[in-house]
């Protein structure tokens, strides 16, 4: 808990960040890879495999931006920084410690951007969306684009938000967490480069019988195509949110990600 509230007040965020509890969350989700590293790490492991993988089959190699980057254990940051001329990592918040990780790196650089478009929307400071990748979509140098683990994370602070301000709620569109994954995938398909998505999709809560007793669709109902590979990550093993309780979610991939 120290940890924690170090981190926090050690990283600069945005009013916005703070706002919506992004970067409580960042923290929050950096103490829990920390205490379930055994548990994450063949999903972290198969990630950056994959990413690897993808990058080694691009004739180019100049930029590469990754969208969610977080605390970056799922990215073969080493791998990406000695193939590429540029390593772009995208998130709304970025921890110390990743700043501490790359502070020789020099070909990579960090933005801060809410990938939702939608906050200062939400919270009445804009008219509407704006557009979160204007800047990286128009850069033709970009030859790999990479959504880690970060289109399920954009629909849920939206819709605690919303179930926080009804009054603000009201004025706005119903289906808004819908919406933000939707224009995620949207924005992906206008990158000319090669993009991969990963992303967990279906979120299940287990007892230790097996017995299934929640079931969440973290797409919000959203449609995608047929996925290249899946697997289960065990985001909540029994004992991390509730003694017997896990929860798992499923994983999918799509090393070419084309909107269909």
């Amino acid at each position: 808990m120290l940890a924690e509230l170090a981190l926090r007040a050690l990283t600069p965020a945005a009013p916005l960040a703070r706002r919506f509890g992004l970067l409580r969350e960042s923290v929050g989700l950096w103490s829990r890879g920390r205490r379930q590293r055994k548990a994450w790490e063949p999903h972290r492991a198969r990630c950056r495999a994959i990413i690897a993988e993808v990058a080694a089959s691009l004739p180019r190699r100049r930029k590469v931006v990754v969208l969610g980057s977080g605390p970056a254990r799922d990215i073969p940051l080493g791998m990406l920084c000695a193939s590429f001329d540029e390593v772009v990592l995208v998130d709304i918040v970025h921890l110390p410690l990743l700043r501490l990780r790359l502070w020789r790196q020099l070909k990579v650089s960090l933005l801060s951007r809410d990938l939702t478009g939608a906050m200062a929307w939400l919270a009445a400071e804009a008219e509407g969306r704006q557009d979160p990748l204007a800047d990286l979509v128009a850069d033709d140098r970009v030859d790999l684009i990479i959504s880690a683990n970060l289109l399920s994370q954009l629909a849920w602070p939206v819709a605690d938000w919303l179930e926080d301000n009804p009054a603000r709620a009201a004025t706005l569109p119903a289906n808004l967490p819908a919406r933000c994954i939707a224009w995620h995938l949207d924005d992906l398909a206008r990158f000319k480069g090669h993009v991969c998505l990963i992303s967990d999709v279906e979120m299940v809560e287990r007892d230790r019988g097996g017995a299934i007793h929640d079931r969440l669709d973290l797409m919000y109902g959203v449609g995608l195509p047929k996925e290249d590979e899946s697997w289960l990550w065990p985001v909540a093993p029994f004992g991390e949110a509730e003694r017997d309780r896990e929860y798992v979610h499923k994983v999918c991939v799509w090393q070419r990600f084309e909107r269909g």
